[in-house]
């Protein structure tokens, strides 16, 4: 039960004996970024370490990961990070971690595979990976704390919950999952060994939230078998299925159909070549050779003689799909006759990106309906009943809720709750906040730690501020309006009327006009600045700034970025 412990109020202190403190530092609130910090006085590591993917209002940006600012005035005393699972949002951090700290990073088969690439790509050391068969067990640093891999059910191969045994009880993190009875693999979810360790004694269960909201239970992956199947009945040309690349069990679907429906394979996307090759070299996926077929040699078959596999399911520009539907693949182009399938959920905040996708398939004569066809696609997680099952099996002391909105861990305590657990018991986090255990039985849950989102464009070696950031989204949205005034550095005085010159800022018919009320608004904040001001040039652009930003506001109700320039010209 929580009870009175000290204060959490020095967040960069170390943990004092007995104590462990579990951090997550992204997941919670949103869905993506997974990242949970352990630390205790002889440990520090991760668990997971995932990025979001940018939205419409970050232009420029391509991953968004966590703030690791916890990390810093513990630099030195980083272990390890542990993998659940391959999903981006779990792994796709690790460049930008492990760049400051090269750390070993342990997981199953199939998860260092996938980050094997990433590390490959970003110039990093493959050497940190360590692979752990499922039910292995692992001692983390000096060894105070030891993690068993747990095989679970989940839209991935090789998926795992961790059993992180330490000296404040045992404490279950479930990953990404759900119970599917007949996985196509055959993999099914190590209930059993859950179920042990509860009867053991579990002091904490952190358990995906993703679709508690959901009643009763996820389909099995093998559902979806119908649904594509009547996809192939129903296709005369092309039959073209877009779905996420690591997907390897829905993939092995597709190509089990293809070779039943006498169709040859077409392959579009880089990050699918490469995870059916990892698959296939693992013995998580089974194709023959002589199956695939290259895009330069398409239109040599019959339309009806092809499925072709894509990524680009969230309608992302760059995909393979995207390249069909611009006709930038030789060889390949939808006509009437054809069909699509999106095999796959829609992220939030992809839906626009991907209805645009779907209304120019059906521009270019393909069918993209789906109506009668049955399933195409199940989520990969579990739903209310079997998350009330897995805390029926570990029925632990203290339940957190992880992996999810607000509402949804929220859902998700309440459900613990209506199964018994007291809701003192049940602890809901928010992102940075520090959920502590202490080897005497006390909880606490008082404390926070900084945390945040850091923005990363490929190609640059640092942080790209949220400030850049939000100067790209005014650019987008209002333009930018520049400022130049001429100083006499000699009396300090205008040379001349400033200069206003905008770009994507739409005011009103009357430009001239309201190009003198700019520069004259300009002028009188540069004349009635105190000599002070006058004399720090940072500090008098921003009052030109203020000043425009306030007209230019009042005036129109938009906001542009403001950029003055402030030039000497002796003569």
């Amino acid at each position: 039960m929580i009870s009175s412990v000290p204060a959490f109020t020095e967040w960069n202190s170390p943990p004092e004996e007995g104590e462990l403190r579990l951090i997550p530092i992204g997941g919670l609130g949103e869905f993506g970024m997974n990242a949970l910090v352990v630390h205790g006085p002889q440990n520090l590591f991760l668990v997971d370490c995932g990025q979001l993917f940018p939205s419409d209002d970050q232009p420029g940006i391509d991953a968004v990961v966590p703030d690791f600012a916890y990390l810093e005035p513990f630099a030195a005393e980083l272990q390890a990070v542990l993998l659940t699972h391959g999903h981006e949002d779990h792994i796709g951090a690790l460049p930008t971690l492990l760049r400051r700290w090269p750390v070993p990073v342990y997981g199953t088969a199939f998860t260092l595979g996938l980050v094997e690439g990433k590390l490959r790509e970003h110039g990093l050391d493959p050497g940190l990976l360590h692979p752990v068969p499922d039910y292995g067990r692992v001692a983390v640093g000096g060894g105070e704390v030891s993690a068993e891999w747990i095989p679970v059910t989940h839209s991935i191969p090789d998926a795992c919950a961790l059993a992180l045994h330490t000296p404040q009880g045992v404490i279950v993190h479930s990953g990404d999952f759900k119970l599917d009875p007949a996985p196509l693999d055959g993999r099914l979810t190590g209930l059993d060994r859950l179920r042990a360790l509860g009867d053991a004694g579990v002091r904490l269960l952190l358990a995906d939230s993703t679709n508690v909201q959901r009643p009763g239970r996820s389909p099995s992956e093998s559902a979806c078998r119908e649904g594509l199947n009547a996809a192939f009945r129903a296709t005369r040309g092309r039959l073209v299925v877009t779905t996420f690349s690591s997907h390897i069990h829905r993939i092995q679907t597709l190509l089990d159909l293809a070779y039943e429906h006498h169709r040859q394979v077409v392959l579009l996307g880089r990050s699918l070549e490469r995870n059916l090759a990892l698959a296939r070299g693992l013995r998580r996926l089974a194709l023959p050779d002589d199956f695939l077929v290259d895009t330069r040699d398409a239109a040599r078959y019959d339309p009806g003689e092809l499925l072709v596999l894509c990524t680009g399911s969230q309608g992302e520009p760059m995909s393979g799909l995207a390249r069909l539907l611009r006709r930038e693949v030789k060889g390949l182009a939808l006509a009437p006759g054809d069909r699509l399938v999106v095999s796959a959920r829609a992220i939030p905040g992809n839906e626009v990106a991907i209805s645009r996708m779907l209304d120019e398939a059906e521009r270019q004569g393909a069918d993209t309906a789906l109506e009668g066809l049955g399933m195409v696609h199940v989520s990969g997680h579990g739903q209310r009943e079997e998350l009330a099952d897995l805390i029926r099996a570990v029925r632990p002391a203290q339940v957190a809720p992880v992996h999810g909105t607000y509402r949804n861990l929220r859902a998700h305590g309440a459900l613990a709750e209506s199964l018994g657990w007291p809701r003192e018991h049940i602890s809901l986090l928010d992102g940075g906040q520090c959920l502590r255990l202490f080897a005497d039985g006390r909880v606490d849950l008082s404390g926070a730690v900084p945390v945040g989102k850091c923005f990363v464009h490929e190609g640059v070696d640092h942080m790209v501020d949220a400030r850049v950031v939000q100067d790209r989204l005014i650019l987008q949205e209002d333009g930018v309006v520049f400022a130049t005034l001429l100083v006499d550095p000699a009396t300090g005085a205008l040379r001349a009327d400033p200069t206003i010159l905008s770009r994507g800022f739409v005011v009103r018919s009357d430009d001239e006009t309201y190009g003198d009320l700019l520069r004259g608004v300009a002028r009188q904040a540069f004349e009635s600045a105190p000599a002070e001001v006058r004399q720090d040039p940072e500090a008098l652009r921003e009052a030109i700034r203020q000043a425009l930003r306030r007209i230019i506001r009042k005036t129109t109700q938009t906001r542009p970025l403001v950029v003055p320039v402030l030039l000497e010209t002796p003569e």
